[in-house]
């Protein structure tokens, strides 16, 4: 029997799944779902979508009744219809909690690794670095997708149950995109951030620090230059309203609290995603090689 010497012997065992890195998206949930800390915070995160289907469901049902005595009182209240700014507006509140439940969730999935040598253990079996980090960020993507998107597309569905009819899904069909697309706006640059922060630092807490700090710098900063130099288009590099403006666009939003065009809002946060997944990759790369 051969001897593996400062190594782990290789996997000669058979494939459970066609794509390896659904076995990190398992593990890391298994994992995730014991923290009650973890369950707390999304159920939290519920809470505002529970309102939501209630704020639909009372619309809609007073909306097919005209006669009711509510139906003028509630016409009249522009943010109670169920439009196009309602699941924007759901979708930024619900960025925040989105934020804080990915920065609970990424800040220890990679230096936790590393510093309990599980690494060793996930490339001695046949799983590749680009299975490791599809699979890491993959899994804070559908954290993220469940608190926003997935919520978001069920209102729809219940708008059009509740109000049937062409008109209602002729008005509706083009917020399914907008939802999604939002999501993902807010979901892909936090996941990488974190996972880049994670990868860099040792500390699960100093990672989760970095970041935030990072945040509140870059928006301290935005307010700052734009307030200073008396022009409102350097919130532009704020990132949570530059996220904000490309929101607004898919929405058709015209509360826009700065002027910039929409395309500089998607190279910065373009950027960002692109140089944190480039930290990430190149960190796993690296120890898959050694």
């Amino acid at each position: 029997m051969p001897i593996y010497e400062q190594s782990y012997r290789e996997y000669d065992g058979e494939l459970r799944h066609k794509y390896r890195w659904v076995i990190i998206i398992q593990q890391e949930l298994r994992v995730l779902i014991k923290s009650k800390f973890f369950l707390m915070m999304m159920l939290f995160a519920m809470l505002h979508v529970i309102l939501r289907l209630l704020q639909v469901t009372a619309y809609d049902v007073i909306a097919q009744d005209p006669n009711s005595p509510l139906a003028l009182a509630f016409s009249q209240i522009a943010d109670f219809a169920v439009d196009n700014l309602l699941f924007f507006d759901f979708i930024r509140i619900q960025s925040p909690v989105v934020f804080l439940v990915v920065l609970f969730a990424g800040s220890g999935m990679i230096c936790n690794d590393f510093n309990n040598n599980l690494v060793d253990v996930y490339f001695a079996k046949p799983i590749t670095w680009r299975d490791y980090a599809i699979g890491k960020i993959g899994t804070l993507v559908l954290i993220g997708l469940v608190l926003t998107a997935v919520p978001g597309i069920i209102l729809v569905g219940v708008h059009n149950m509740l109000l049937p009819g062409l008109e209602t899904v002729k008005e509706s069909w083009v917020w399914i995109p907008a939802i999604l697309g939002f999501s993902l706006v807010i979901i892909l640059p936090c996941v990488t951030a974190v996972l880049a922060s994670s990868a860099l630092i040792k500390s699960k807490n100093f990672a989760a620090i970095s970041i935030f700090m990072l945040l509140m710098a870059n928006s301290a900063f935005g307010a700052t230059l734009a307030g200073v130099l008396r022009n409102p288009n350097y919130f532009v590099w704020a990132f949570p309203l530059t996220i904000n403006r490309l929101g607004q666009v898919m929405f058709k939003d015209t509360r826009l609290i700065f002027q910039t065009h929409w395309m500089w809002s998607l190279a910065i946060v373009a950027v960002v995603t692109g140089v944190s997944t480039l930290i990430v990759c190149m960190k796993i790369r690296r120890a898959e090689v050694a």
